[in-house]
């Protein structure tokens, strides 16, 4: 129990890198505004081809479906360019709590609006954008109040790695009971379809999508375990940011590869004071 209110209460951990962390995540949600404006016509215009239907369940789920409920292109403009604003303000150092609360309920109803377009990695960013909500709070005078906020700030760091390792795992655990990824013809069969392909990776021999089927299973499986270990996070990250690269730029699932890179920063570096306190402890 002692390690475990340490590491909750003595520090806000990794400020660097949550900073790093929020300053990508900030600037992918300013690049899905750029996209969302682009796009605007298709997506959210009255000739647009998302259908929307309003569903009432209570007040705080209607709270993520407001833009569903209460539709017009207006609003969904509105809810665009305060979405481009707040992330922003996120770049500049300038967030808080409200604005970044703000930030999650505003793209949670743009996402949810656009449900019918959505990828995994959606889901992913939405939950980031939750956790973010708790990252480097500003201090305060009163010292309970300081000691809840670097609780808040290391849980949410430890959530997201966790929620990462757990994401990795699944998908490992799921291709490891699926015959296609199996038998190696998983990587093969994608690259076969066109909307999911392009002439660079149609033409990939299918020896080598074997070998790469059966290293992205033994990558997801291991993630979880091995990525806590220094020597082999080189080895988890290179292979990790090919594997997400490929499927950013060769298969068209932009968004879900650029996600997972940029949760890879949150794991550059630990808090070597509390291994090290942890490591004691087990020596005693």
């Amino acid at each position: 129990m002692n390690y475990i209110t340490t590491y909750l209460f003595n520090t806000q951990k990794q400020i660097k890198e949550v900073g790093w962390f929020r300053n990508a995540l900030y600037l992918f949600i300013f690049y899905k505004v750029m996209v969302y404006l682009f796009q605007f016509k298709a997506l959210f215009s009255e000739q647009g081809f998302i259908y929307h239907h309003v569903n009432h369940i209570n007040p705080v789920v209607d709270s993520a479906f407001f833009l569903n409920n209460h539709y017009s292109v207006l609003l969904a403009l509105l809810f665009i360019f305060s979405v481009g604003i707040l992330s922003i303000i996120g770049l500049l150092r300038k967030s808080n709590y409200i604005s970044n609360l703000t930030l999650w309920l505003l793209l949670m109803n743009l996402t949810s609006f656009l449900y019918p377009t959505l990828t995994a990695g959606d889901y992913l960013l939405n939950q980031l954008l939750f956790f973010n909500c708790f990252f480097m709070p500003q201090a305060s005078k009163n010292s309970v109040l300081n000691d809840m906020k670097t609780a808040l700030h290391n849980t949410a760091l430890l959530a997201i790695k966790l929620q990462v390792c757990l994401a990795y795992f699944l998908a490992g655990y799921f291709k490891v009971i699926d015959d296609s990824w199996m038998n190696g013809d998983a990587i093969y069969q994608t690259f076969q379809i066109p909307e999911f392909s392009n002439a660079l990776l149609v033409s990939i021999p299918y020896s080598i999508t074997v070998v790469l089927t059966y290293f992205t299973i033994a990558y997801q499986l291991s993630f979880a375990f091995l990525v806590w270990f220094r020597p082999f996070k080189i080895y988890l990250f290179s292979f990790g940011i090919m594997q997400h690269l490929l499927i950013a730029f060769g298969m068209g699932l932009f968004q879900f590869g650029v996600i997972m890179c940029i949760c890879y920063i949150l794991f550059l570096k630990y808090d070597n004071r509390f291994q090290a306190d942890f490591a004691d402890g087990a020596d005693k």
